[in-house]
């Protein structure tokens, strides 16, 4: 199923440039104090390459926690009392917005194995084996800022709509295609295309 938006904005960041160091940022928690993501949003988008430490009540940790680099979340196995903080240091991206996007799509995709055995009855059976995500946007023409960014890794923020609520999806992708259409009698227009190399996170 395809996701599409047709208001809002794109925001990218190529992560092997604009790096900045923080370290030990608050973060606050949800309702269920299983997620905890940091407080400053200019820290809120952590490179893929850089290690990243978390500390609970000033004690460094290494396990019962997984970490969403796309948005700035350390999310726990388990909830935390309601004295415990939560502290995150590490390498952030800066997030430029790419301008003027009238449209972008995204769909899910996965591959399923073939797991079919004597036992299964008569019916085939499959195991996913691999998740992805893919998409496309398109714009008018402006700059070469994505031309410039074919084959990088870089932060794609997808908004659903243009509210206070800043409805988003979000995640690590390859941009790995840009043409560029110009009409006879019309404005230059951009489609770029982006292949997920992680997770794709719904901000709702």
């Amino acid at each position: 199923m395809a996701i599409s938006g047709m208001t809002g904005a794109v925001y990218v960041s190529d992560v092997n440039t604009a790096l900045v160091s923080f370290s030990d940022e608050a973060t606050t928690g949800d309702g269920e104090r299983k997620r905890y993501q940091v407080v400053d949003d200019d820290y809120r988008y952590w490179s893929p390459d850089e290690p990243v430490t978390v500390k609970k009540n000033d004690i460094t940790i290494t396990t019962g926690f997984t970490l969403e680099r796309a948005g700035g979340f350390v999310v726990f196995e388990e909830a935390l009392d309601a004295e415990d903080e939560v502290t995150v240091s590490g390498e952030a991206l800066t997030l430029i917005q790419a301008g003027g996007f009238f449209n972008w799509s995204v769909d899910g995709d996965g591959e399923d194995a073939d797991a079919t055995t004597f036992v299964s009855g008569g019916w085939k059976e499959f195991l996913r084996t691999l998740n992805g995500w893919s998409g496309s946007a398109e714009a008018y023409w402006g700059d070469t800022q994505f031309f410039d960014s074919l084959g990088q890794i870089v932060v794609v923020k997808l908004f659903i709509d243009s509210g206070a609520a800043q409805d988003c999806i979000e995640g690590f992708a390859i941009i790995n295609g840009d043409g560029i259409e110009a009409p006879v009698d019309g404005l230059v227009q951009e489609t770029v295309d982006f292949t997920g190399t992680g997770p794709l996170y719904l901000r709702m």
